[in-house]
């Protein structure tokens, strides 16, 4: 009876933590929306002039910052353009909840020992010592990582479908309609490949921050024991996010073809092609500097030009 009441509460507090986090994708849709057409290069208004440290440094061109987009945005195409993809989004937010739980439930039944035997894991971090501290994250890390892999995996679908549904913003197109029909054209028209797009590099870089964060936890939590600082605290689960490799490739948008951008056969040629100066697209939503090439534009103001080619 306990363990039905206690099963009972803690389903209660995954629902409101998924419906937290769906709350606070809803309001900050507009970012991930802005953000998204950044990193696929979309860069229609004019550029400005500043300095590279605000009142000192070199001389440089500024693109909008991420405010100042997405209020030129809802401007030039109406506030509703800021939530596209928002339903993609949220179903993604509500099926990564539901499978992270699922998954992480799933293996402290019946894989207790993946990344190692469960030693000292109730034991304070002042009473272990360095090895048996390093071996608990190990195993915390090795877990965490499987988790991400399998919920990432199970919602690529949905990132893909958001991207999909903003990136047609940039060609003014209608082919993606709300997050079932878009699955469904990819599926159709792409297939798997279509649908799990960018998923490697996705999972390379959440990978790499969850061993990061789990290395930078253990040697400062083990600075405080050596330093004699070290207090008792709750332990609190680390919310990391891994970087998206927007892929362009078979996409059948106006922004996966030339002059926009050539075609990628895979997620290493879109690496190439970035290299120079698209890697960091949207890593700044403040002070963003373009390093690439302008254009002056009719209105005889300078634009960036990140089109693979220019028509003259």
């Amino acid at each position: 009876m306990i363990y039905y009441l206690l099963l009972e509460n803690f389903k209660e507090v995954l629902a409101k933590n998924i419906g937290a986090k769906v709350l606070l994708a809803a309001v900050t849709h507009p970012l991930t929306c802005v953000k998204t057409l950044i990193q696929l290069g979309h860069e229609p208004f004019p550029l400005s002039t500043g300095k590279t440290l605000i009142v000192a440094g070199r001389n440089a061109y500024f693109l909008p910052n991420a405010f100042s987009y997405a209020s030129q945005l809802a401007h030039a195409r109406g506030m509703g353009v800021l939530f596209t993809g928002i339903d993609s989004a949220i179903c993604s937010i509500i099926i990564q909840g539901i499978t992270s739980y699922q998954t992480r439930k799933y293996i402290d039944t019946y894989y207790p020992e993946i990344g190692g035997k469960p030693e000292n894991e109730n034991e304070e971090e002042k009473s272990i010592t360095n090895h048996q501290s390093l071996k608990r994250h190990l195993r915390g890390a090795i877990r965490e990582s499987f988790v991400r892999v399998v919920t990432l995996t199970v919602a690529r679908p949905l990132t893909v479908a958001m991207i999909r549904q903003i990136a047609q913003l940039i060609g003014s197109e209608t082919k993606y309609r709300g997050v079932v029909p878009t699955i469904h054209v990819i599926g159709l028209e792409e297939g798997p490949p279509g649908l799990f797009s960018g998923l490697v590099p996705q999972l390379v870089g959440e990978v790499i921050v969850v061993f990061g964060t789990a290395a930078l936890v253990f040697a400062a939590e083990r600075a405080f024991v050596h330093s004699g600082m070290y207090e008792k605290k709750d332990e609190k689960s680390v919310k990391v996010r891994g970087f998206d490799q927007l892929f362009k490739s078979c996409c059948g948008l106006a922004v996966s073809f030339l002059p926009y951008a050539p075609s990628f056969v895979n997620w290493h040629s879109a690496w190439d092609y970035l290299s120079p100066y698209g890697l960091k697209r949207g890593a700044r939503l403040f002070l963003r500097e373009q390093c690439g090439a302008v254009s002056v534009g009719p209105d005889h103001q300078l634009y960036a030009n990140n089109k693979y080619f220019t028509q003259i």
